[in-house]
């Protein structure tokens, strides 16, 4: 008679995690390495005296801050992919909500002699996921600063029941390629200047999201003044019913 062995066998067909899970779970412990990151650099902030040390520390500041929204950005994603995100639609005045975009960038801006305005009508109201699409156009100027040679322009306007958030800059606008089609899952990467598309692929899923009636919304890229940019660089347009 065989005997067998009490022992527990090892299982060759392991079961495996999906890598969007893995990629997931990864994610949120970065993001808490890096807000910890963060706090010690304000801390540093507190202590530290003189104008040139002020700058590095805002530099480094605003890179922590950006790497902490792409994180943001790869788990809202993953939440949309996997049918767990709901949109927060709340009234906004959209004056306001840009103003906070443009004075978050301001001083990092004026360091590298980039004027950012805003031209928006006071008492404009939208209705949109806020957090969303901060994130969006937190990107996109991030984005256009490192182009543009010295001047950004965030504009908004009404057209045929959409409320239109755009950002703009002077530099050299963008790449064919991308004016064709802005989230091709063809587009490469290029590693020399750290694109990978997701900002915009990421804008154009959070515009997708917001829906009206028989409207959806979406982004534009332009260039060159096209359809009334105003600069004659690069254009990024989100459109929300």
């Amino acid at each position: 008679m065989q005997q067998t062995s009490d022992k527990p066998r090892m299982k060759n067909d392991i079961e495996k995690l999906e890598f969007s899970t893995i990629l997931a779970s990864s994610i949120h412990d970065m993001k808490n390495s890096l807000a910890m990151l963060l706090g010690s650099l304000a801390d540093i902030s507190s202590v530290c005296q003189g104008e040139h040390c002020s700058q590095k520390i805002s530099k480094i500041r605003h890179e922590g801050q950006r790497v902490n929204r792409d994180l943001i950005q790869l788990l809202t994603l993953y939440k949309i992919d996997k049918k767990r995100y709901y949109l927060n639609i709340e009234e906004v005045e959209v004056y306001d909500f840009l103003e906070d975009i443009r004075e978050e960038y301001a001083y990092l801006l004026a360091d590298h002699g980039v004027e950012i305005t805003l031209d928006c009508d006071d008492g404009i109201c939208g209705f949109f996921d806020k957090e969303l699409v901060y994130g969006v156009l937190s990107s996109i100027v991030n984005n256009a600063y490192q182009y543009a040679k010295n001047k950004i322009l965030i504009k908004v306007k009404h057209d045929n029941d959409y409320l239109i958030l755009s950002i703009m800059d002077n530099g050299a606008g963008y790449p064919k390629q991308m004016l064709h089609d802005p989230v091709a899952k063809t587009t490469p990467s290029h590693f020399d200047t750290g694109s990978t598309g997701l900002g915009l692929y990421f804008a154009a899923q959070v515009a997708s999201l917001h829906r009206n009636k028989k409207r959806q919304g979406y982004i534009q890229v332009s260039n060159n003044e096209a359809k009334g940019c105003g600069l004659s660089g690069g254009c990024f347009s989100i459109f929300l019913p």
